[in-house]
């Protein structure tokens, strides 16, 4: 049987991510006619053993800072009709499009291929930018690697097959989040050596770009950039010049040279002649800097502009292929926080200028259909309100009938003669379809604010989008929006005592750590905070969980709630150290309280002080006839008479306010 594929790789000494990448390989090794050659680069004898598990072809060869030469050797020794080659710190994430292309036949009608290489931002797996990587051909006679460095495979058989199938590759991330500069330091003398021996290739000027770009070189990056559009100039190359273009405008915003930027951007747009896919990201650079001019017409008339080239591309979605050149993609292109954001600036701007056939216009092209996205815009949907009542209100209209935003506004609207029964059910609608934690605590708020029953709207939400929505209830800092805050706890830990519990929990916090409360006003508030505390988590865990030696494993709010609870049971029954001994240990699992305990043991260290013949009933008695007494004396102006009887007084009733206001005043008219 002949073989159908040659599949190479050059391994180096990244033994994990080598077999990541032979793994990947498995069912096209398994399924069609293929073979395995595998280049070792490098001297990890781990390598090597991997390798040798998925092919005995394996070549040695002796690294010379030469790419090419290096992937030539993989190249000549294959015996495959196809030629595929991957690095080893890519890999598949599913073969099954190529191997259904040569199980098909459908091979034979093509002269080359490329597959997309996903190159992440950084380690979230989330970011990243693609492209169509030119990494498979049919081999022909004189097909060969060249260059020293970003190799590339030569001569290009027409037709070529883009596969939708990818490569993940990491290689480009550095520790920091940011371009591998270590590469960039291999790569940079490889391909200005390169340059010297070759000055009219032009492919050197996008790599050297590229390299300077990841190592933040923005002078360096620019200057390539424009010797490789002047190059570009006398080639008509116009591929290799609309990527140095955008690539210009890009380096010089990242310099913060703006107005530069959108001269060159201007300039390019008059007397470039750029194709369609340039054209974009051109207007998407002018749209970046008009926005943070906030030039509201130039908004409009770039972003009308924008949208009709994009429309007629996606009509005509072979431009995107045809146009496509390295990463200027029509990924690049629709990158949702880049294309999103053009349009909500360009409805913004539509707004300001009282365009209302603009501001519709451009609304209805946002993600409506994608919470993800939309979630993100609710906090400018609010802004628009309070900036432009009358225009947003008209907006509205044009909203989407299951927006969650505008469930919302439905709601929370005390005109349109809706039941309270209703304006539940809407709240439980925009909760359930909104995966925004902002929206969720508006819905909560308003809820709050027109006293709807909260049980049924706590309900559709899990215990963490709750507790984030609790805190920020604390910015209901009116009387009225207290009393109403207050009323609704109440209400929720009768109904669904979980959530109402927490939100209990936080209204004490705050009240204790902002409230400057003193005495047994205090005291019995921190009691209720801490017995809000263990019943929240009383509810969730068995009882065994708060003794001593298990109650490690509660979370930290809840032993520090335990603690003061039985503080605040040695404060009553008079073991004052004790209760001095767990307050501290309480403090270790939750210090932002630190001011609370503070003030706790200096009233009870106070107390303590205090001595003990005032507490009883006898001398209460005799206490308030000297204060009558001394009343009298103050009417009839008796100060100096008073005055030894306050002093006397005053060291038994250290708390009494009366006492203290008689002793400043007798001493004020006394001097």
């Amino acid at each position: 049987m002949q073989i159908q594929l040659s599949i190479s790789l050059l391994a180096s000494n990244r033994a994990a991510s080598l077999e990541r990448c032979l793994d990947s390989l498995r069912p096209l090794l398994m399924q069609i006619p293929s073979e395995l050659i595998i280049v070792f680069t490098g001297t990890d004898e781990r390598v090597k053993e991997i390798a040798s598990c998925y092919t005995d072809k394996i070549l040695p060869f002796t690294w010379c800072d030469n790419f090419s030469a290096a992937r030539n050797v993989g190249l000549w020794a294959a015996k495959g009709e196809w030629f595929l080659y991957i690095d080893d710190d890519e890999w598949f994430e599913d073969v099954t499009e190529i191997r259904d292309f040569f199980l098909s036949g459908e091979y034979k009608n093509y002269g080359s291929a490329c597959y997309k290489q996903k190159n992440y931002i950084n380690w979230n797996g989330i970011e990243y930018s693609d492209y169509h990587a030119f990494r498979m051909a049919r081999i022909v006679s004189g097909l060969a690697f060249q260059n020293t460095v970003h190799e590339e495979l030569v001569p290009r058989v027409m037709p070529c097959k883009y596969f939708e199938t990818y490569v993940n590759h990491y290689g480009y991330i550095s520790e920091n989040g940011r371009g591998n500069k270590e590469k960039t330091s291999r790569n940079l003398p490889l391909l200005l050596q390169n340059m010297l021996e070759r000055p009219a290739y032009v492919k050197n000027y996008l790599q050297i770009v590229q390299e300077y770009v990841i190592a933040e070189d923005w002078k360096k990056a620019e200057e390539y950039c424009r010797e490789g559009i002047r190059l570009c100039n006398t080639h008509e190359d116009d591929f290799y010049r609309g990527w140095l273009q955008v690539n210009l405008l890009s380096i010089l915003c990242r310099k913060d040279e703006f107005e530069k930027a959108e001269e060159e951007a201007l300039r390019i747009l008059e007397k470039g002649q750029p194709r369609e896919l340039i054209k974009l990201d051109i207007y998407e650079t002018l749209l970046a800097i008009y926005s943070r001019r906030e030039a509201a017409e130039d908004m409009l008339y770039y972003g009308a502009k924008f949208e009709k080239i994009l429309s007629y591309m996606d009509q005509h979605p072979a431009l995107w292929r045809q146009q496509t050149y390295a990463d200027v993609t029509e990924n690049r292109i629709k990158m949702p926080d880049r294309l999103y954001q053009i349009r909500i600036n360009c409805t913004e701007c539509a707004l300001k200028l009282g365009d209302m056939d603009q501001a519709i216009y451009f609304l209805e092209l946002l993600p409506w259909k994608e919470e993800s996205w939309m979630q993100r815009y609710y906090p400018i949907f609010d802004k628009w309100e309070k900036s432009w009542p009358e225009p947003f209100r008209e907006l509205l209209a044009h909203f989407p009938k299951e927006s969650s935003y505008l469930l919302l506004q439905k709601a929370t609207n005390l005109d349109n003669g809706i039941t309270k029964e209703e304006r539940q059910e809407l709240f439980v609608q925009c909760v359930v379809g909104t995966e925004s934690s902002y929206l969720k605590h508006q819905a909560v708020k308003e809820a709050v604010l027109i006293q709807v029953d909260m049980a049924e709207i706590v309900s559709v939400m899990d215990i963490d989008d709750w507790k984030q929505c609790a805190e920020k209830l604390e910015s209901l800092l009116s009387i009225d929006e207290s009393e109403k805050l207050k009323a609704s706890t109440e209400k929720l830990v009768e109904d669904a005592p979980i959530y109402g519990l927490w939100l209990k929990k936080l209204i004490y916090e705050k009240e204790l750590i902002q409230g400057f409360l003193t005495g047994d006003t205090m005291i019995q508030l921190l009691k209720k905070y801490s017995g809000s505390v263990l019943r929240f988590y009383q509810i969730q865990y068995r009882d065994e969980m708060f003794s001593d030696r298990a109650r490690i494993f509660l979370p930290k709010d809840g032993r520090f709630a335990l603690f003061v609870w039985e503080a605040l049971e040695k404060m009553r029954q008079g073991e004052f150290p004790e209760a001095v001994r767990l307050f501290r240990i309480a403090l270790r699992f939750y210090p932002k309280m630190t001011g609370v305990i503070r003030e706790v043991i200096r009233q009870m260290t106070a107390k303590i002080e205090t001595p003990s013949v005032n507490t009883g009933a006898e001398f209460q008695m005799l206490a308030g006839q000297m204060k009558e007494a001394l009343r009298s004396m103050i009417e009839k102006k008796q100060y100096t008479e008073a005055l030894p009887i306050i002093l006397q007084l005053s060291p038994l009733l250290p708390e009494d306010l009366e006492l203290l206001r008689m002793r400043q005043n007798v001493l004020r008219m006394i001097n």
